[in-house]
């Protein structure tokens, strides 16, 4: 096999310098490069041409499908996608024989699906059908996140989505807040909007998603807001534009 050229995308800095890592031994390699971002991605796939990518699902901005669908799957090279969420389109990915990374993965889970990967550069002609497959399973059976990946410090654990009462945006990273706990995860309000059952939780604000079985009251405020109530007691702003989100279309 020539020399293949990979880029790495995971909007986290430490996460692209572990793939790196795992890669530093590898002799088939021509050239790794990085990127922080979905956009970027499509950029550098676009300009570079790589041989192999390693694709983050969850970035703020767009997901490692919209990277696929914007660069077109014809051109699209070989994939592994990696994600934190055992839950998002696992099945998919088994069901298509696509490989996958979940964080967090170890040195010997890597090497596997390197070692795939190199023998699907191989037989680049059946990308394009595996690909289209994949999307195509996605759409059809998208399932919703019951738990999400958190942290706090090194230790990893996952949070029950039935045990968030609401979410608050933060610059670049989200709030989960439990009736006990508060979680800080790097991700987008509208991406993670997009993976939560839409019968259960409602974007209220641009910087709200709350959770309505832990709505108690919502109150009429000012100017067509309203003040949600939670059963805790905790006040948050349900705004105009999103009213419909739960009182519907009148």
């Amino acid at each position: 096999m020539q020399d293949i050229k990979i880029l790495i995308v995971d909007d986290e800095a430490p996460a692209r310098k572990k793939i790196r890592s795992y890669l530093k031994n590898e002799k088939a390699i021509a050239s790794i490069e990085e990127a922080e971002n979905g956009i970027e991605a499509v950029q550098k796939i676009n300009g570079q041409k790589p041989d192999l990518v390693f694709l983050d699902i969850q970035m703020p901005g767009m997901t490692g499908f919209e990277v696929i669908e914007t660069i077109g799957i014809d051109d699209m090279p070989v994939v592994v996608f990696v994600t934190a969420y055992d839950q998002y389109a696992i099945d998919a990915f088994e069901v298509q024989a696509i490989d996958y990374l979940l964080k967090p993965f170890d040195q010997d889970r890597f090497q596997k699906s390197f070692n795939r990967a190199l023998e699907q550069i191989e037989l680049k002609k059946n990308n394009v059908a595996i690909l289209k497959n994949l999307l195509n399973e996605i759409d059809k059976g998208r399932t919703y996140l019951d738990r999400i990946m958190v942290n706090e410090g090194s230790r990893y654990f996952f949070a029950p989505t039935n045990k968030i009462m609401y979410i608050s945006a933060e610059e670049k990273y989200v709030n989960l807040h439990t009736e006990k706990d508060r979680y800080l995860i790097r991700e987008t309000m509208s991406n993670l909007e997009r993976q939560l059952d839409p019968n259960k939780f409602k974007r209220i604000h641009r910087s709200y998603i709350v959770n309505i079985d832990f709505i108690k009251e919502m109150q009429p405020w000012s100017h067509g807001d309203y003040v949600v109530i939670l059963k805790n007691g905790t006040k948050l702003t349900l705004s105009r534009r999103f009213r419909d989100q739960l009182f519907g279309r009148e």
